[in-house]
């Protein structure tokens, strides 16, 4: 039994549901990791881990070069929080216990069922919401700013000045991966 699995979400899971976000904010074009690092606040290196595995579970394509960097790999209606969360989790599960399992029989919680109804209720939650209820939500674009941003594929110092996160930090406190209320 997953110990605590699904109350806490780890800082990949935060960081792959707002790049996938954010790719889905700019749907035409490839965008830089260095780019989505910035606009959310995260390190390059722990996006780069994040990224590698969104695209082995082929929400992500990426692509190298001069012109590479990532898109959404389907459409962001078709991609729920539940499936990006898995991509770097691993499973979730609605039988999880808060306290070690190791120290208490799950067959006589003392909380009795309620949590693990609302760990299931939660569960089927994040498989309902998507990618694309984001963006509905009227959630801030990541990379364009207040400005619009540049849609079309433009170069990477644009693209950096377009997200808008290296000045007074504005931006950055909005879209950073475990803000309260960026889900």
């Amino acid at each position: 039994m997953p110990v605590n699995g699904i109350i806490h979400l780890s800082d990949a899971s935060l960081i792959a549901v707002h790049a996938l976000a954010a790719l889905a904010s700019e749907p035409d074009r490839r965008v830089l990791g260095k780019d989505l690092a910035a606009a959310m606040g995260a390190s390059e290196n722990h996006l780069a881990k994040v990224m590698q595995r969104l695209v082995r579970a082929e929400l992500v394509l990426s692509v190298k070069g001069p012109h590479g960097g990532f898109r959404l790999a389907r459409d962001p209606g078709s991609v729920t929080f539940r499936e990006a969360i898995e991509a770097v989790d691993g499973p979730l599960t609605g039988d999880f216990c808060p306290f070690s399992p190791e120290h208490c029989d799950p067959s006589a919680c003392i909380f009795g069922r309620e949590v693990a109804r609302q760990a299931e209720g939660l569960v089927e939650y994040l498989g309902r919401r998507t990618i694309a209820d984001i963006l509905r939500d009227g959630v801030p674009r990541f990379l364009s700013g207040a400005g619009g941003g540049n849609r079309t594929g433009g170069s990477p110092k644009e693209a950096r000045g377009a997200a808008g996160t290296r000045g007074t930090g504005t931006n950055r406190e909005r879209a950073r991966p475990g803000r309260a209320g960026q889900l």
